[in-house]
């Protein structure tokens, strides 16, 4: 019952303001006639006139037509003002919304969408996948783990060597790096000729008889320490041999080890050279010499 007095009134209220503004339009009509009439108007060069006196007249006569009309329904149809809108007006503001038959008995205040539903499909794709990625995070450095380096390891920043372990003694023995003879024998205890030097003195190595260009062979494993030129035995290797022996291959070329690298025994090292100056007259030939520490040792005996 109360819904439908509000009906009514708010019909009522809509009435009134379409009579309002009726009568305005009117009245606004009716005072642009008179102050045109006041201006005296011409008539334009075509010949047409507009006639705003009669303008007056028909809406003084349209306000009494619309008047009588309203009181007539009034008084023979009361029920046609009450109910001839289908929907209940709005106020301003009121923020309700009522449809007949659908909601009836539901009233929903409208409330504004979040911002994110306001936008639109292809705004949210472009907020959820952004060109431009974020700068990624810095990685934390990891500190290398550190230890000890034993003795029998070596760590590089390419690769990792591992020490093998070298331990000779003069109960080992040794293999022959060329299949020659030996020329020039050691000899500490007494002088020997040397021809081209034509001369007397003592030999600390052995001097192999080999031809030019024969594989020189290693006589027991070890690890290249030094690779040099010398003025008398030419291009030569020395290696440690482990116990602390070493042993010096010279009169060389073509040397195929290298620096701090480890030797298998009879693996091949490098090649037979010309001879120096210094042993013109004897011809090719590879020079070798043993040392334990600062003293020579005689290699023929471990052959």
């Amino acid at each position: 019952m109360r819904r439908n007095n509000n009906r009514k009134n708010n019909a009522k209220k809509e009435r009134i303001v379409m009579l309002a503004s009726s009568a305005f339009v009117l009245a606004a009509l009716t005072m642009t006639g008179i102050y045109m009439k006041s201006k005296n108007v011409e008539s334009e060069d075509n010949g047409y006139t507009i006639d705003f006196t009669a303008m007056e007249d028909n809406a003084d006569d349209k306000y009494q037509e619309i008047a009588q009309n309203t009181e007539s329904l009034q008084e023979s149809a009361p029920e046609m003002l009450e109910d001839d809108l289908d929907y209940t007006p709005m106020e301003v503001g009121s923020g309700l919304v009522e449809l007949p038959g659908l909601t009836d008995d539901i009233s929903e205040e409208v409330e504004t969408p979040p911002t994110d539903q306001l936008l639109s499909e292809a705004d949210l794709a472009l907020m959820e996948k952004p060109d431009v990625l974020p700068e990624e995070a810095p990685k934390e450095e990891v500190p290398a783990e550190t230890s000890d380096t034993t003795e029998d390891e070596e760590v590089t920043s390419q690769d990792v060597i591992v020490e093998k372990t070298l331990n000779f003694s003069e109960s080992d023995r040794l293999l022959r790096p060329v299949a020659g003879e030996v020329m020039m024998p050691y000899s500490v205890d007494k002088s020997i000729y040397f021809a081209t030097l034509h001369e007397y003195k003592r030999n600390h190595a052995v001097m192999f008889r080999a031809e030019e260009g024969t594989v020189v062979s290693a006589c027991t494993a070890g690890k290249v320490i030094n690779i040099f030129e010398d003025e008398e035995i030419g291009h030569a290797i020395t290696m440690d041999i482990g116990g602390g022996y070493t042993i010096t291959y010279g009169q060389l070329k073509d040397i195929t080890v290298a620096l701090d690298s480890y030797v298998d025994p009879g693996e091949a090292i490098a090649y037979v050279a010309a001879p120096t100056k210094y042993f013109c007259k004897e011809g090719c030939n590879l020079y070798l010499q043993l040392m334990k520490g600062q003293d020579s040792v005689n290699p023929e005996s471990l052959f």
